[in-house]
């Protein structure tokens, strides 16, 4: 067979094709899936299975990986774990709580990096506080670049607390129209 038949052989094939309105537009046959059998659209010349999971199955699972970590835009550990047979994105340092207490974390309870270092997850480095104790840590640590900060005793706090209920500075929205 001379290579120019091959070429019509193959151009005639190809333009036998169909995509699913009837246009003769496919550059790529159906395929039998290597696990399962079925007729697949491959979406590239080395497609092989119609789908992950067939492609885990075929290789024992060697491709699911059991934990999968990187640091995120906010410089923790954060990755995706495998619990009760379902992928969870978790951050690091909760997921080492966690394991160590033997429960999951609460929503209301955050965990705190000792020394600061958002990247160091070892157990004697995190505890467990409430979101309200973990906002005065961080927060009393930070160095606010406009405006000030305000020291106020707690009588003076409640004075303006006060004053500001009888002028109506928190009634807004839902609140103002006496729908809470």
């Amino acid at each position: 067979m001379l290579a120019g038949d091959v070429r019509l052989i193959a151009a005639a094939y190809i333009s036998s094709m169909k995509d699913t309105l009837g246009r003769n537009n496919r550059s790529l046959p159906d395929l039998a899936c290597a696990q399962c059998g079925s007729m697949f659209r491959p979406a590239r010349r080395t497609s092989t299975y119609c789908s992950v999971p067939c492609a885990r199955k075929k290789n024992g699972g060697h491709n699911r990986k059991p934990e999968t970590w990187w640091i995120n835009g906010k410089g923790y550990v954060e990755g995706r774990v495998w619990a009760d047979g379902k992928q969870r994105m978790v951050k690091q340092h909760r997921w080492v709580v966690e394991g160590v207490i033997g429960r999951r974390l609460l929503r209301h309870e955050d965990v705190h990096h000792i020394n600061g270092d958002k990247q160091d997850n070892k157990p004697e480095n995190l505890e467990i506080l409430s979101h309200g104790e973990h906002s005065k840590i961080t927060n009393g640590q930070r160095r606010y670049k406009r405006g000030y900060k305000l020291s106020l005793t707690d009588e003076q706090r409640s004075k303006r607390s006060e004053v500001a209920k009888r002028i109506g500075l928190g009634k807004s929205g839902r609140a103002a129209q006496g729908l809470i």
